[in-house]
C-alpha cells in the first residue's frame, strides 16, 4: 500500500512528454539492437575488432621500442586490417540506414504530439550548451545515450 502511495506521487510528478520520449527512445534502441543482431554478423565483427586492437597495440609497442623492422611489417598489414574493419563498419552501418526514415518519422510523430521546442525534461545539473531545460532533441538524445550500451550487451551486439 506504502510502496503503491508513492509509485503515485512520482507518477503524477513526472510529466507525459518526459515519459512518452523516453520510452520511445528506449523501444527504438531495443528495437534496433534486435534488428543488428538479426543483420550484422557479430561474431565476425567481435573477432575483426579483436583482431585490429591487437595489430594497434603490436604497432605502437613497435613504434615505442624503435624496432623498423617489426614496424615495416605491420605497415604492410595495416591495408589489409583497415579494409577488414571498414567491411565490418559497413555491416553495422547498413543495419542502421535501413531503420533511419522509419526512426525519423517517429521522432516527426513525437515532435508533433509534444512539440519540437517544448521543454520536456530538466536536468538536476546545468549541462553545457544545453542548460538545465531539455527540450525534445536533447531529452531524446541523452536517454538514448543512456541506454544504448546496456541494451546492445542485453542484445548480444557490443564488439567488447
Amino acid at each position: 500500500m506504502l510502496g503503491q502511495l508513492v509509485l503515485d506521487i512520482v507518477w503524477s510528478q513526472i510529466p507525459y512528454s518526459t515519459l512518452l520520449v523516453f520510452l520511445t527512445s528506449l523501444g527504438l534502441n531495443i528495437i534496433s539492437q534486435v534488428a543488428t543482431r538479426f543483420l550484422v554478423n557479430v561474431k565476425e565483427s567481435r573477432r575483426v575488432a579483436k583482431e585490429a586492437k591487437q595489430f594497434r597495440k603490436e604497432l605502437m609497442e613497435a613504434v615505442k621500442k624503435g624496432d623498423k623492422a617489426k614496424e615495416e611489417k605491420l605497415r604492410k598489414k595495416e591495408k589489409g586490417i583497415r579494409e577488414m574493419e571498414l567491411k565490418s563498419s559497413n555491416q553495422r552501418l547498413k543495419a542502421s540506414l535501413i531503420f533511419f526514415i522509419p526512426f525519423a518519422l517517429i521522432f516527426y510523430f513525437i515532435s508533433s504530439l509534444v512539440g519540437y521546442t517544448s521543454i520536456v525534461a530538466h536536468s538536476p545539473v546545468d549541462i553545457p550548451f544545453v542548460g538545465q531545460e531539455l527540450q525534445l532533441f536533447w531529452w531524446y538524445l541523452i536517454t538514448s545515450f543512456a541506454f544504448s550500451s546496456l541494451i546492445s550487451k542485453l542484445a548480444g551486439t557490443s564488439l567488447d
